[in-house]
């Protein structure tokens, strides 16, 4: 292959302008630090769901290295029949848990956050989760053709409209590898939800749950993995709306998503081919 003179004189070109450029700083903007609400109810099969955790933050400006933490809030959550689930926060600041959660499959509940004078709400249904049949792995998957694939599996409930959401994690990803699901195609059957990554080996470990969500998160997920590859769970897009809304000033709503989920959690170890 050929290089033209006009490639060379490119070159030394782009060496001169990369020599003599500043380091530039850009004076970006401060927005408003909104709350960031991050309220997952989790229900593992099995368990009896009284631990529960919730996170509150807010969002900070590009040049600062740490998220601020919201300390000394009041997080409740009250069920259908008016019986309240107070949060405690832990030694660490901005994490709020509670011990004696009562889950109930399909019932309706309310949180309610207070800080700064500021009351903000969202309610939502626990959604349930069919029970994971079995789990496979598989080789030659992926664009290599060389991965390794580990799928799990389960029995969609019949005439019935669900939305599920998977995620994978593993030490070879910075974010979980998130699987949206909806049975429109798939009501009454079994549905395959799968991960594959070019760097998992015999005796990796792939941490799943698997999770019933509802119609409004599986819409509001579907937004938030088509706008960004990061981690939907840490700090949503600005102009993606959650569920939490502000009692007082509706503009001046919490970001994140109230959401309560039954789950099928699992690790599994990469096994050898035969």
């Amino acid at each position: 292959m050929r290089t033209s003179p006009l490639t060379y004189l490119s070159i030394f070109f782009s060496f001169l302008l990369f020599s003599c450029e500043d380091v530039i700083e850009v004076d970006l903007k401060t927005g408003e630090p909104k709350l960031v609400i991050d309220a997952e109810i989790q229900w593992q099969k099995g368990t009896d769901g009284s631990l529960q955790k919730i996170k509150l933050s807010r969002l900070t400006d590009y040049y600062n290295p740490t998220t601020p933490k919201v300390s000394d809030a009041i997080v409740e959550i009250q069920n259908s029949t008016g019986e309240i689930f107070s949060f405690h926060e832990s030694n660490t600041p901005g994490e709020y848990i509670c011990n004696n959660f009562i889950p109930n499959l399909n019932e309706a509940y309310t949180l309610t956050v207070e800080t700064d004078n500021q009351i903000y709400m969202a309610t939502e249904n626990l959604i349930p989760v069919p029970e994971i049949t079995k789990v496979t792995q598989e080789s030659g998957k992926g664009i290599s053709g060389e991965d390794i694939s580990i799928a799990i599996f389960y029995q969609d409930p019949e005439d019935e409209t669900n939305y599920y959401l998977t995620d994978f994690k593993t030490e070879h990803l910075y974010y979980r590898e998130y699987i949206l699901v909806n049975d429109d195609l798939q009501n009454g059957k079994e549905i395959e939800d799968s991960f594959s990554h070019e760097d998992l080996e015999p005796g990796n470990l792939v941490e799943i749950t698997h999770r019933g969500i509802s119609e409004q998160f599986y819409n509001y997920m579907y937004l938030i993995l088509e706008s960004t590859s990061g981690n939907p769970f840490a700090t949503p897009p600005a102009n993606i709306r959650g569920n939490i809304i502000n009692k007082q000033n509706p503009d001046n709503y919490a970001l994140g998503y109230f959401r309560l989920s039954e789950i099928n959690h699992l690790t599994y170890t990469v096994m050898e081919e035969n």
